[in-house]
């Protein structure tokens, strides 16, 4: 991975923040199409969620085609496991309660002046504090989200007291800090090009080399092909599952009909293997979903090291 830390410009970082949010939607509405699309096919959902992670180290959007989005929104599986348990930490919130009637973090007589009169640049502060914290909790993989999450928005709510001097947090301010790290880590190995404001002229982004064209070329490219098809046993997968996580979920072992684990390869564009994942697939009803609780990633973030 590039060592050089990539970040946010302040002077511009309203309207970065902005272009982010707008992208992140319309990446949520790619995704969910893709998924409705592909959940019919087991070995296409395998390819993808390695794809997801290989292009840009995103293991955090590979999640909305595995088990914690059969029943809800991937977002809102995460503000209800993780955020609003920091948001609503002094209203006794248990995920899955409603929120309507309690008081949280997220009500504005917690703003201080500068929450109140932040053009973003405060913020792109926070989103690059924050930034070498997220990269130590990625360093093998998106596997342990629990503890990536749970340690990520503990570490954000004391960096942006520090930053603003209040207590003031919301489901926005998390999602921005986190998506800003994700796509700041995806840029760290794909590399950037210069960019600049159309009407300005300002430069807003510089030319970069990442970690992927250092170790593969400045052209480099990768596919993702699956290779394998191995059959298992359901009585046995559904015995090992973690009841809990699954509960989590909000499904249980009984509702898989069907388990399959897919042998991904990592290739160049001559080829050439250059790394292996088994992705384990489950289906539910007459959708097809990777188990992430029995797939590990780490191969996928360790190939190019």
């Amino acid at each position: 991975m590039a060592k050089k830390e990539k970040v946010f410009p302040v002077k511009l970082y309203a309207l970065v923040a902005f272009l982010l949010v707008a992208a992140l939607l319309a990446v949520i509405v790619t995704v969910t199409f893709q998924t409705k699309y592909t959940g019919y096919h087991p070995d296409e959902v395998a390819r993808v969620y390695a794809d997801t992670v290989v292009q840009t180290g995103n293991g955090y959007n590979a999640y909305k085609n595995a088990l914690p989005s059969v029943n809800s929104k991937y977002g809102d599986f995460i503000r209800e496991q993780y955020m609003y348990p920091v948001i609503f930490r002094e209203s006794g919130y248990k995920p899955g309660d409603k929120t309507d009637d309690l008081k949280g973090f997220n009500d504005k007589s917690y703003m201080g002046e500068k929450s109140k009169t932040d053009d973003g640049s405060l913020q792109g502060q926070v989103i690059d504090a924050m930034y070498p914290y997220f990269t130590e909790l990625i360093a093998n993989g998106w596997d342990d989200y629990d503890s990536i999450f749970t340690k990520y928005f503990a570490k954000l709510t004391e960096v942006r007291k520090e930053v603003f001097g209040d207590d003031y947090m919301t489901d926005e301010i998390m999602f921005t800090a986190l998506e800003g790290n994700v796509e700041t880590y995806g840029k760290s190995l794909t590399g950037t090009k210069d960019v600049f404001d159309e009407n300005s002229g300002e430069q807003l982004e510089f030319k970069s080399v990442g970690a992927y064209q250092t170790a593969y070329g400045e052209d480099y490219k990768f596919t993702t092909v699956v290779k394998a098809e191995n059959e298992i046993a359901l009585d046995a997968y559904k015995a090992s599952v973690d009841a809990d996580t699954f509960a989590v979920y909000g499904i249980s072992a009984d509702e898989i009909t069907a388990a399959k684990s897919y042998t991904v390869a990592v290739q160049t564009e001559d080829g050439k293997t250059v790394a292996e994942v088994a992705v384990v697939v489950v289906k539910i009803g007459s959708t097809w979903y990777v188990d992430n609780t029995a797939t590990d990633t780490a191969p996928l973030y360790q190939f190019y090291k």
